[in-house]
């Protein structure tokens, strides 16, 4: 399959998954195109570690970290935003919480509670490679 395949076909399963904390959210949506895209088994080491944001934090403080961005830099390499390319992951800050998304070239895709929404650039404050 080729990378955009493997990008259409990620965001399509996870997105159509309902949203529940910890097993179908944003992180999770991240580390899906992650595991897709390098190959990696990332899914299990994060798998039910939260059922709410707050839980989502605690979870975040137990491996040592205060934001998503070191978490990421733990697990694939760190890129500028503006150099993301289809399928790479971006921390994007949206009001006062971080959320995992999806490059999409000129745009970004995260998950919400509601659905999908879609960021510019100026939200993105990290990116990562995924493979």
């Amino acid at each position: 399959m080729t990378r955009f395949e493997i990008v259409e076909a990620t965001l399509t399963a996870e997105l159509a998954k309902p949203y529940a904390f910890g097993i179908a959210d944003c992180f999770f949506l991240g580390i899906a195109m992650l595991d897709a895209l390098s190959g990696s088994d990332n899914r299990k080491k994060f798998a039910k570690a939260y059922r709410t944001m707050a839980g989502a934090q605690r979870a975040l403080r137990r491996r040592g970290h205060t934001s998503l961005v070191p978490l990421f830099e733990t697990l694939t390499e760190r890129c500028a935003p503006a150099e993301a390319r289809l399928g790479d992951i971006v921390i994007l800050q949206l009001g006062p919480h971080e959320h995992v998304g999806i490059c999409l070239g000129s745009r970004f895709i995260t998950k919400i509670e509601i659905g999908q929404s879609y960021h510019n650039l100026t939200d993105c404050i990290a990116a990562f490679r995924a493979g």
